[in-house]
């Protein structure tokens, strides 16, 4: 499996999250601005995000962030425990 991505003709490491994050971003912002369909190309496999698929987009952009939030050791816990106090 090879761990690199091509997105606009700019080859990066998916190893490292917070890269992967922001080029994403930029592509949401070029289609938001109503860019033309973007081809993104994982190895062999090919994904095109357009109007369509911003959600899948956003998806992706939050799941990137997460895990880079959790690389550099500040990530927002998600789920707490419950507590139970008796007054």
């Amino acid at each position: 499996m090879t761990t690199s991505i091509t997105i606009r003709k700019r080859t990066f490491d998916v190893s490292d999250p917070c890269s992967v994050a922001e080029n994403l971003k930029l592509v949401r912002l070029q289609i938001v601005a109503g860019g033309q369909a973007e081809v993104i190309r994982f190895g062999d496999d090919e994904v095109r995000y357009s109007r369509a698929n911003l959600e899948a987009l956003e998806r992706e952009i939050e799941r990137y962030e997460g895990a880079c939030a959790a690389s550099r050791g500040n990530g927002r816990r998600r789920r707490f425990a419950k507590r139970i106090r008796f007054i």
